[in-house]
């Protein structure tokens, strides 16, 4: 009985995949590039999602995140572009209507739904000025495409017992980055474009924001660098190769080859803005957590349990992961400089957003951390990599408090224009 059902399953999941590969969608992006995340993207806009919690409650995450992007708009002269439901309005006017922020340029824009208030993956803002949301799919197929896409990239990485634990336990190690398909943040989304009288377009790939960084190579060529679970997951709905995938994207956004398009491991990361950074000109930095693993390993050996082996294990895999995403840049040009930059649950300066004040100067800003790795973290930036004049840091209770969601200060903003 067991096997019948097994086999019906797998019916209906190969009678779903052939009715999406005869419907892949046409072309209507216009071809243009999306925003840049270096700093050659001079953003000036950025585009925040504000909302209160489920019950309908003010949450001090997300008052105190609003509160430090319009200090740093005003601060740098940036405008912001946020998208809240009536309820959660109150607040954003509320705050925003004190004296201090009388010089900020903002607009609100309301969402008949709670929207997410990770603004950053569900849209791309393209350079035709068109608003590129993220195309629906069926939440099942979604989940199994990804799962299916790790279990052949992640063989060999960890014992089998483990493989078969990450990929049945995902939110434990390593989650799937499937949380837009699962909201109606791109109903609203494509609902307020409209409204604004912009012309809306479909991302036909799976690709969530924060798994596709946008920039450009050594010679100033545009590239996208996208994250193997969004190549891999598109190629198994669409029952097309990864080479087609990349064709797709750069039928998308504008690019002249496929070799512009970057697949990358996940950096021990379900999004590659929570652990790699692209400073531009060809140049990512990618996190480097040998020593944490070396702690970990030692530990296990110390006081075996089953607590400390599966840290172990867990770590391992994020070591392997970002060896494997390191060197899949590398292969395709570009520099890789290896740094720890994040910490479990206590700091992440990898994630963020390039900006330009209205100094002409180039910014970055990022979620906060223990003061030293904060002070390490800017040294790098403006004195080492001169990528920027200075780097601006959230409060670091709500970075923290922000990374129990598993997202941070450049999953909360989106630049545009």
């Amino acid at each position: 009985m067991m096997k019948q059902e097994n086999k019906d399953g797998e019916g209906e999941v190969e009678l779903v995949q052939a009715g999406i590969r005869e419907v892949l969608p046409n072309v209507d992006t216009g071809s243009a590039l999306p925003q840049k995340k270096t700093p050659s993207g001079k953003v000036k806009v950025l585009h925040l999602n504000y909302t209160r919690s489920q019950k309908g409650e003010l949450v001090e995450t997300e008052i105190e995140h609003l509160r430090f992007f319009a200090k740093t708009a005003k601060e740098l002269g940036l405008r912001l572009e946020i998208l809240t439901n009536s309820k959660s309005r109150e607040d954003v006017a509320q705050e925003l209507n004190q004296d201090e922020y009388q010089e900020l340029e903002y607009n609100i824009t309301i969402s008949q739904k709670p929207v997410s208030k990770w603004a950053e993956d569900s849209v791309e803002y393209l350079e035709n000025g068109k608003v590129a949301v993220l195309k629906q799919f069926n939440d099942e197929l979604l989940q199994k495409a990804m799962t299916e896409g790790r279990r052949h990239r992640w063989q060999g990485k960890l014992t089998q017992e483990n493989l078969e634990e990450a990929l049945e336990e995902d939110h434990l190690w390593i989650p799937l980055g499937i949380r837009v398909n699962a909201s109606e943040t791109v109903i609203e989304r494509e609902r307020a474009a409209q409204n604004q009288g912009q012309e809306v377009a479909h991302i036909r790939a799976y690709i969530e924001g924060g798994n596709m960084i946008t920039g450009e190579d050594a010679t100033g060529k545009p590239v996208i660098i996208i994250g193997q679970d969004a190549i891999a997951t598109t190629a198994y709905i669409y029952q097309i190769d990864d080479n087609d995938v990349r064709r797709i994207i750069c039928e998308d956004f504008d690019l002249a080859t496929i070799e512009q398009v970057i697949c990358v491991e996940q950096p021990g990361q379900f999004h590659l803005d929570m652990g790699m950074l692209f400073i531009g000109n060809g140049i990512v930095i990618v996190n480097d957590s040998s020593e944490e693993l070396k702690d970990a390993i030692e530990m296990a050996e110390m006081v075996p349990c089953l607590t400390t082996e599966k840290m172990a294990a867990k770590l391992q895999l994020q070591f392997e992961l970002e060896e494997k995403a390191a060197t899949d840049l590398e292969e395709a040009g570009i520099k890789v400089i290896r740094r720890k930059l994040e910490k479990y649950m206590m700091y992440n300066f990898f994630n963020g957003e390039f900006v330009q004040g209205k100094d002409g100067g180039n910014y970055y800003i990022t979620n906060g951390g223990p003061e030293e790795k904060e002070e390490e973290f800017e040294a790098l930036m403006v004195q080492e990599w001169k990528v920027v004049k200075k780097v601006i840091f959230s409060p670091i209770v709500a970075a923290q408090q922000s990374f129990k969601d598993r997202g941070g200060v450049g999953c909360r903003i989106k630049g545009g224009y």
